[in-house]
């Protein structure tokens, strides 16, 4: 498996972030950016800090690109430049850490991807989605035990946090969001994934996480009056059931004024999709990002 460092050096942020190494030492002698020494005396930044302090300063090549593209007529997508090669390295790299059980490392790459330009909804869709289907391949084909299985999704998940933690963004005025894994569904995984990507863009999420009835959606509507309602499920016990339950919900949702987005492979059959409607069917976590960026423009950076 690649070893991913720790840590970054001076050279390696002012490099990722288009500055000079003077500006990054400024920055940390200011007690802006936090790091450690080495024993030579050289500054250590984590991956962690460093993210944070990305977000909150809208550094990187993404932010980079974004602003020479409001400059000219050109749109400019750095992450959609990326190769498919480096894609399935990552999502590679993240397999292995998942499955030998390294959180730190599984954490980092997600990090580094990050700062590098992989805005989370890429990295989810091209990297952790093909690292967790292989997962549930070999699973499902008996080449992973259950609890093998249970290990590599909780690193997966704690990686997604610590990313979470550091990509957030603040607003003094956002939307808020309510985020769950419809009743019968136990993974809570693209749940939180969803709220990664609405918490980067500047929402405020409530994530009500794994085996939620759309009786407590409703109720949650009433407590939390969200713009939006983000819904996963992989499959339905009782659809019936289900169908009646989602009627009643979304009547409240449209009293409420509340879009519904409804994800996973539960809602991905043509047949499925007309029995629950919804503002949007998300097919991937990039189509999530392009609803809210059409749908409520304020919230963009």
């Amino acid at each position: 498996m690649t070893h991913t460092p720790k840590y970054l050096t001076t050279r390696q942020l002012a490099r990722m972030w288009l500055v000079s190494e003077a500006t990054i030492k400024r920055w940390a002698d200011a007690g802006h950016l936090h790091f450690t020494r080495t024993v030579g005396g050289h500054r250590r930044f984590s991956y962690e800090d460093a993210t944070r302090f990305q977000t909150e300063r809208g550094l990187g090549p993404t932010s980079t690109a974004k602003r020479r593209a409001a400059a000219t007529t050109t749109t400019v997508k750095p992450a959609a430049r990326v190769r498919a090669s480096v894609f399935a390295r990552l999502a590679k790299e993240f397999f292995d850490a998942i499955t030998d059980g390294r959180e730190e490392v599984a954490a980092t790459i997600l990090l580094n991807a990050f700062l590098k330009g992989v805005e989370p909804a890429k990295m989810f869709d091209e990297a952790l989605a093909v690292a967790m289907k292989r997962v549930g391949k070999l699973w499902h084909e008996g080449e992973m035990s259950v609890a093998d299985e249970h290990v590599a999704t909780g690193v997966a998940v704690r990686a997604v946090e610590a990313l979470g933690s550091a990509v957030r963004r603040e607003h003094a005025e956002v939307p808020l969001a309510v985020c769950c894994a419809l009743e019968d569904e136990w993974h809570s995984l693209a749940v939180l994934c969803a709220q990664v990507l609405l918490e980067s863009e500047g929402w405020t999420v409530k994530n009500l996480g794994p085996h939620t009835p759309f009786f407590a959606l409703s109720d949650a509507l009433e407590k939390y009056r969200p713009a939006l309602v983000c819904v996963s499920s992989s499959a339905h016990r009782s659809l019936e059931r289900s169908a009646r339950e989602y009627e009643q919900f979304r009547k409240a949702a449209q009293a409420h004024g509340a879009r519904i987005v409804l994800g996973g492979e539960g809602f991905r059959d043509e047949a499925i999709r007309r029995r629950f409607p919804a503002d949007l069917h998300a097919d991937n976590f990039r189509d999530l990002l392009k609803f809210i960026h059409q749908q409520f423009p304020r919230t963009q950076a």
